[in-house]
């Protein structure tokens, strides 16, 4: 019983690690940017983020959008079965500072 309660702790800790947001990677591994998105988030604060400061922090955005707002699009990997992509999008406001942002599947 102990060993599958060791096994199963072993396990959740396993599950619940992230990769941290390297910034290097980011830039030379687009594809390995799911894992590490989620401590970017957590350890930056994005939101009141200038443009400017965002593509420091990230580098250029794949796709940029004006119209209906500002958004920036960055490429996180393949999402699921390898069907879809996994994006984050930064909404800016008028200001040009991040108001929000979210992680879609496109």
């Amino acid at each position: 019983m102990k060993q599958i309660v060791l096994a199963l702790l072993v396990l959740l800790v396993l599950c619940s690690c992230r990769n941290q947001f390297d910034q290097t990677a980011w830039f030379d591994e687009p594809d390995q940017r799911s894992g590490m998105v989620e401590d970017l988030i957590h350890t930056y604060e994005l939101i009141g983020m200038t443009e400017n400061g965002i593509i420091q922090l990230l580098g250029k955005p794949e796709h940029k959008q004006d119209e209906p707002a500002r958004q920036f699009v960055y490429y996180l990997g393949r999402a699921g079965l390898g069907v879809d992509d996994r994006l984050l999008r930064l909404d800016f406001n008028a200001n040009g500072e991040v108001e929000h942002h979210e992680i879609t599947h496109d």
